[in-house]
């Protein structure tokens, strides 16, 4: 479904089985997070929170089926961005541990937070 469509559609669960496609797509994206998958999955969330804000207008809806069947997909749509929130929270967290390793080996340490030891056998020599 097109982005327009889902903007007109007045089928509730529809968007909703939308929103869990354009979702499982992040979270595709996000297991193997390079800087390109995660602005893809930054699109694809954005899109899906504009979404929901105008699927609340059209939720009310009074039939007792109808409302049971969207409350289930909209916990199971749940379910999903919880599950996109810890992939992105592991993604950010495994990218600033690397930023941080990176530092630490630039300042003249080890992985393990102890100085470098000072590498005897190269040395340069001028003479004036």
């Amino acid at each position: 479904m097109a982005r327009a469509n889902l903007q007109n559609s007045a089928d509730p669960v529809a968007c909703v089985r939308h929103l869990h496609v354009k979702l499982r797509d992040a979270c595709t994206r996000l297991t193997a997070p390079t800087v390109e998958t995660v602005d893809e999955c930054r699109t694809r969330l954005e899109e899906t929170a504009d979404a929901l804000v105008r699927l609340r207008t059209a939720l009310p809806s009074h039939d007792r089926k109808k409302d049971a069947a969207l409350r289930a997909l909209l916990l199971s749509l749940r379910a999903e961005i919880n599950r996109v929130a810890l992939l992105l929270d592991s993604a950010a967290a495994f990218h600033a541990g690397w930023m941080r390793r990176a530092a630490s080996m630039a300042g003249g340490y080890t992985d393990r937070g102890t100085p470098s030891p000072t590498d005897a056998g190269r040395r340069l020599w001028t003479e004036v």
